[in-house]
């Protein structure tokens, strides 16, 4: 079992409607399964189970009801830029696996814009993911994001900037906030933030491997991983995060959203699966990194409870093309992309 260290401030556990988080799920699910149905997703044959909480449709029902995104999407649309942010170790794996990806294996550089080429045709004025030291901590990697959303307000065109960040580019991304309002403000562009599997509340995995890992870890680098100092786990443990979150509360002029991940130990990923049981122990809704209540952002609207792991809900590296690196899924082919589209269309259509 992973002990919780002890925080600095206190924390309660709440049903959705009391803590102030509004419950989208079984609208969203709408446009999920609805970009499912239209393929080009990579969906498992005859598996459409793949959302917790909301009413699937019938295999062979047909259509799903969904509206069409129309004009305001459009118009939204074609101003509209995407940064993606990574999470720990995103930079080892990001000639393949950046969020969200196609999957192919290209040069780092080329990997984090033409792995979205196949969001075409939703209409924006682009999509591409940040290249970050994977194992640096948010507080180093903060003022970076902040500096990469500044770029982004200032090209021609963009009017409106949506953030999708997975994992550990969640408390990077609220960093860049926190160092965006302390130094001139937001840009007025910046509009949205994307929570998946994000370490909100941190994740009693750092609190359990904080020590052992920072004392390995400078002295091992793999794959092309940034050199570490030892401290990535440091800010994404428990005790780090919910002191962060009490001292700096989030900006209250952009709109924020939340998709978790957990799945039964059978679906997870081999690698991950001695740390679901660990954490399912008190807890078994976690994607065996996360705790799904650990990875909610404050006033957002909860969009979807992923049936996925940790790393299938957003990294294609079931698509790799060694079977070593294949070995770190889960075998269930998430359709990832789909739950991408549905989140995009949500998102700029202002929920619809």
């Amino acid at each position: 079992m992973l002990p919780e260290s002890s925080m600095p401030a206190p924390t309660v556990t709440l049903p959705l409607a009391n803590a102030g988080i509004v419950d989208a799920r079984e609208s969203f699910a709408a446009r999920f399964f609805e970009a499912l149905r239209a393929g080009s997703t990579g969906a498992t044959p005859g598996e459409d189970r793949w959302l917790h909480g909301v009413s699937a449709p019938a295999p062979g029902a047909g259509s799903v009801s969904a509206p069409a995104p129309g004009a305001p999407y459009a118009d939204r649309a074609r101003s509209t830029a995407v940064l993606v942010v990574p999470g720990l170790f995103g930079d080892c794996f990001d000639d393949q696996s950046v969020p969200f990806g196609d999957g192919a294996l290209r040069t780092r550089e080329r990997s984090l814009v033409e792995a979205y080429l196949q969001y075409a045709d939703l209409g924006l004025l682009g999509i591409r993911a940040l290249s970050l030291p994977g194992r640096r901590t948010s507080v180093e990697n903060g003022p970076r994001v902040a500096a990469a959303i500044r770029e982004e307000a200032a090209r021609p065109g963009v009017r409106r900037i949506v953030i999708v960040a997975f994992s550990k580019g969640v408390p990077d991304t609220l960093h860049a906030l926190d160092e965006l309002q302390a130094t001139g403000g937001l840009p007025p562009a910046l509009t949205d933030v994307v929570s998946v599997a994000g370490v909100v509340m941190g994740t009693p995995v750092a609190d359990h491997a904080e020590s052992v890992v920072g004392q390995i870890s400078p002295w091992f680098n793999p794959f092309e991983c940034t050199p570490s100092d030892g401290q990535e786990l440091s800010g994404l443990t428990r005790r780090e995060r919910v002191a962060w979150l009490a001292a700096h509360p989030l900006p209250p002029s952009l709109h924020y959203y939340s998709i978790v991940a957990y799945a039964p130990p059978e679906e997870i990923s081999p690698a991950l699966r001695p740390l679901w049981r660990a954490m399912g122990t008190f807890d078994r809704r976690n994607d065996g990194q996360v705790l799904a209540s650990d990875a909610i952002l404050p006033r957002s609207t909860l969009l979807a409870e992923a049936r996925a792991d940790h790393w299938d809900v957003a990294l294609p590296r079931d698509r790799h093309p060694h079977a070593a690196m294949r070995l770190l899924a889960s075998g269930r082919n998430f359709p990832r992309e789909a739950l991408f589209r549905a989140t995009i269309r949500w998102v700029v259509g202002g929920g619809s």
